[in-house]
């Protein structure tokens, strides 16, 4: 499932993260551990596995639209430093060079880069290649990176290891501290409950001058994909919808109660997350929004942020990742040079370059978590820590299936808000929907 929630403003086309490729690089020896050593261990002497084709990089990806200006900017300009004896170039996602025109092609792409959304569709292709021989030759330590991003390709790649994450998305509950001020209410505070705010967001949303406040307001969807208690949409043993699952209860109820508070008008316009969105950073009469895509406030806003509250039930455990990774392709002429342009990109040297620039790292590396935002002015005295849990929800598959699963709880959330439905009774017809939807899908594999 592509995620189709940008949030504030745009993470750089909504992490889509890019690669770009190595010449006479790779990592120091500091990091070089091998893939199965304990956290720390010391790297072990090795042979780098020999380049094996021409001194030039072809770098594609196939779930999104990044200019040359943004490649250049995330990678491009970084691995010509670091490699100034290969030539790269950059193929962007457009008419004529779409994933399935460069398999027909047989065009020579050796890297991909592709959010997690886009990854389920790569597998189908089966253009990307396994890197654990690549994992295992280059030394590569796996145990260096938050562990839920390497989880999902574990669990996913049917005992190969299809990508690695280059950087990820931030979430954070975000809020405007001029509104606060305006209605002397107490700013938020890491580690609150979804309960808690739900109290807060009722001292906020109020008529003043004839201007309607809403305390709280969010994307739906994202807030579903990313869920903290680590629901999934379908069931991998049955195929069906577990939309009607205690914990799928509990989110909708969950979100709902946020716009049950007496006061707004909401209507299906004003529900959409583009809507809600502008309610926050344009229109400024929204306090507090969750963004779970890496997104953040207007620089010209008065703005903080603290962490995404916490269920009750599950204190602690943050929202999922939302990962970008990179792939060697199969169609690569030169897989070993590609896998140390990989290895480079996810180096600390390079993450610590990326993080300061406001993507943040995918590293357990708790000194570059602290540079995240660093260059950007817009960051400087903000709780920056906040949008980095401590512990994430295990991550859902981004499956064709998952996405017709995860649509169909929003068409239910949107049900209960407007007053159609109950919670069950929404959740009910939703997984119906739903199972018709992945039936089609499925008929359409045979």
């Amino acid at each position: 499932m592509i995620m189709k929630k940008t949030g504030l403003v745009s993470a750089v086309a909504a992490m889509v993260a890019l690669a770009g490729c190595g010449g006479g690089g790779g990592n120091s020896g500091k990091e070089a551990a091998g893939s199965n050593a304990p956290k720390g261990a010391e790297p072990q002497a090795t042979q780098r596995p020999a380049r094996n084709g021409p001194l030039d990089i072809t770098m594609y990806t196939a779930g999104g639209s990044v200019t040359q200006e943004a490649f250049d900017d995330m990678y491009g300009n970084a691995l010509r430093k670091k490699f100034p004896d290969v030539t790269f170039t950059y193929i962007p996602n457009s008419k004529g060079s779409q994933i399935q025109d460069i398999i027909t092609s047989g065009t020579k792409i050796d890297v991909m880069f592709d959010s997690i959304g886009y990854q389920a569709t790569l597998r189908n292709l089966d253009i990307q290649a396994d890197l654990t021989p690549f994992i295992k030759s280059f030394n590569l330590n796996l145990s260096k990176f938050e562990q839920t991003t390497i989880d999902y390709q574990r669990n996913n790649g049917s005992g190969s290891m299809l990508g690695l994450p280059v950087w990820t998305a931030t979430a954070g509950l975000y809020y405007n501290k001029d509104i606060f001020d305006k209605f002397g209410v107490a700013y938020p505070k890491d580690g609150m409950t979804w309960s808690e705010l739900l109290q807060l967001s009722k001292q906020l949303t109020r008529n003043d001058g004839g201007i309607q406040y809403v305390g709280f307001v969010t994307s739906q969807a994202s807030h579903a994909t990313t869920n903290q208690l680590g629901q999934k949409f379908v069931d991998p043993k049955t195929g069906k919808a577990l939309l009607e699952s205690d914990g799928m209860k509990k989110m909708l109820s969950t979100l709902a109660s946020f716009y049950q508070i007496p006061g707004p008008t909401w209507n299906s316009t004003n529900l959409a997350v583009a809507a809600q969105r502008a309610m926050f950073e344009k229109d400024r009469t929204a306090a507090m929004y969750t963004n779970y895509s890496g997104g953040t406030p207007p620089a010209d806003m008065n703005w903080d942020v603290v962490s995404v509250p916490y269920y009750d039930d599950a204190k602690g455990v943050g929202a999922q990742a939302y990962p970008a990774y990179l792939s060697v392709s199969k169609l690569s002429k030169n897989p070993n040079l590609a896998f140390e342009v990989i290895e480079y990109l996810v180096s600390e040297e390079y993450q610590l370059e990326n993080t300061k620039k406001g993507r943040a790292t995918v590293l357990n590396n708790p000194d570059i978590l602290k540079q995240y935002g660093a260059n950007d002015p817009k960051f400087k005295g903000k709780n920056i820590a906040a949008m980095f849990p401590q512990k994430r929800a295990a991550l859902g598959d981004y499956s064709a299936e998952e996405s017709a699963a995860s649509a169909q709880f929003s068409s239910a959330f949107s049900a209960v808000v407007l007053g159609n439905k109950d919670v069950n009774t929404a959740l009910r017809e939703a997984a119906e929907a739903a199972n018709k939807a992945i039936e089609t899908l499925q008929a359409a594999k045979k």
